[in-house]
């Protein structure tokens, strides 16, 4: 007997979301392939210039590090001998700034030559920070574009990357901070270089060439000669060695494997070397006369070798041995100088430092400077978007949920791919709080150290969405539609706190407003 038909069940009408979605798809199939990831670099880049460069010569007072990084560039500008407690490449580039738009050319600025701090009462009443501060604000846009292309290489998409780099855009932190005369938009800036790169290699399916190694070896030597705390970014080295491994076609050949380790690691470290020799040459170069007398002087001197002294005193022409000895003069002062910083105490009053395992939960943001007047406060607040932080968080619990689940439990946990990288960038966040509650135990420590933790975090939120995605087959356009209305939430977030980040006018009760979720700022009024 033939079997009896089995009803045919209608099909479900598409759900108003999908509608939407499947609107916004067509929308999108309109624009040209070619013209979509220029519109969505341009799309970011604009945003960024608004949150990051506009309005960066404000407030016209210095305020944190800007009384230190203000003196190291002026001494570039001077062409004045020194040592510094960071690597030279940040504060060349703050001078090459102030440079380019020559707002101070008719202001004395010898006061800033003796010292290595300038109160803010000894600075030229006729002084811009417009200028110094050009270039981290510059850097600070220009990373949102290298953020939007490490986004589209997790995600896979471009539209979906441009969603996630809310993430980036609408920081608070990072917007405060990068738009000052500070070094770390230039260290963020290369550190995300770097990770891109990483990932692209990642995801190669072909053997890598020396030249991809080469090129993540320069951005990771360029961020350390910013910050020398980068130089965790190392790690990732074995890491795609290991993982270039499987596409290499030469076998177990010792000869051969000896060979393509000695070119790979070879090149890295060259990269490095040149990297750090180019940055001292110019270091050597432009800051080539003898320190001025006084305490700044006189302490550098007294870390300067005698070659050193004599290449400022014109004694000694600039040469191998004359780069050598600035180099290890350098970095032996920055050495002794870290040594210097007190250590985190709690019980002091005002203590602006923290313990690095409060860092995640967005604890012990810091007034950076406050100006009140008729009833109104204006701030410039450390302070984050505390939806991203959260979730930066999140991304960071739910990395290690994954993993307990994979190796422990044996637990499907969605996309092979994405789950590698979430061990990769877990072990890396790892790695990077183990260092810092290491450096915290030496000296005090700030929220900012904790960017390039932050960094990772993000990374590590959007990966466990591409995992649970693919675990649960979320529809291509529905993925598109929640992380809309995620980055709806971070720029509504964003937009909550940015008065703190303007130094726009608040109100006491209006400033109370922002601590609804966790005490963030000290108001005033």
């Amino acid at each position: 007997m033939p079997k009896p038909k089995q009803p045919v069940s209608a099909p479900q009408p598409a759900s108003r979301l999908e509608r939407i979605s499947d609107r916004l798809d067509a929308a999108g199939a309109r624009i040209p392939e070619k013209l979509r990831t220029p519109l969505c670099m341009l799309i970011a880049l604009v945003i960024a210039l608004c949150m990051y460069f506009a309005g960066h010569g404000s407030p016209a007072h210095a305020f944190w590090d800007e009384n230190y990084h203000v003196t190291s560039a002026q001494r570039y500008l001077d062409g004045i001998g020194f040592l510094e407690s960071h690597p030279p490449l940040g504060k060349l580039l703050i001078a090459a700034g102030e440079k380019l738009t020559g707002d101070n050319a008719t202001v004395d600025k010898s006061v800033f030559d003796g010292t290595k701090y300038i109160n803010g009462d000894a600075i030229p009443p006729a002084f811009s920070f417009a200028g110094m501060r050009m270039m981290p604000s510059l850097f600070g846009a220009l990373g949102a574009l290298l953020f939007l292309g490490l986004m589209i290489e997790l995600t896979g998409s471009r539209l979906t990357g441009l969603l996630f780099s809310s993430l980036y855009l609408f920081e608070n932190a990072w917007i405060v901070h990068f738009r000052a005369v500070h070094l770390d938009s230039f260290q963020m800036f290369f550190c995300l270089g770097a990770l891109w790169v990483f990932v692209r290699m990642w995801k190669s399916t072909q053997p890598l060439t020396w030249r991809a190694y080469a090129a993540m070896a320069t951005l990771c030597g360029l961020g350390i000669m910013v910050k020398v705390n980068a130089a965790l970014l190392l790690v990732l080295f074995p890491v795609i060695y290991f993982r270039d491994g499987a596409t290499r076609a030469i076998g177990f050949r010792v000869a051969a494997q000896a060979r393509n380790f000695a070119l790979k690691a070879g090149v890295s470290v060259l990269a490095i070397v040149v990297v750090t020799a180019i940055v001292m040459s110019l270091h050597a170069l432009i800051a080539a006369k003898p320190p001025v007398a006084g305490s700044a002087g006189d302490t550098d001197k007294r870390f300067m070798s005698q070659t050193y002294q004599d290449y400022l005193a014109g004694r000694h022409a600039f040469g191998p041995s004359t780069l050598l000895a600035v180099t290890q003069d350098y970095f032996t002062f920055m050495n002794h100088d870290h040594r210097g910083v007190p250590k985190y105490d709690a019980c002091k009053p005002g203590e602006n430092g923290s313990p690095p395992l409060h860092w995640p939960l967005h604890d012990k943001t810091i007034n950076y400077r406050w100006d009140s007047s008729n009833g109104m406060t204006r701030y410039v607040q450390l302070a984050g978007n505390q939806l991203s932080w959260y979730l930066g968080l999140a991304g960071v619990l739910l990395s290690l949920l994954t993993i307990a689940n994979r190796r422990i439990f044996k637990v499907e946990v969605g996309n092979d791919r994405s789950y590698a990288l979430i061990e990769v960038f877990t072990g890396l966040y790892v790695i990077f709080m183990l260092l810092h509650l290491y450096l915290g135990a030496q000296r005090v420590m700030y929220l900012y150290h904790y960017f390039i933790g932050l960094l990772i975090s993000y990374v590590l939120l959007v990966l466990n969405w591409q995992n649970l995605c693919a675990l649960h087959e979320v529809r291509t356009g529905m993925r598109r539609l929640l992380a809309a209305a995620l980055a709806l939430a971070i720029l509504a977030s964003c937009l909550f706190f940015l008065p703190l980040s303007n130094h726009w006018p608040l109100s006491k009760q209006q400033c109370e407003m922002r601590n609804v979720f966790s005490r963030i700022v000290s108001c005033q009024g």
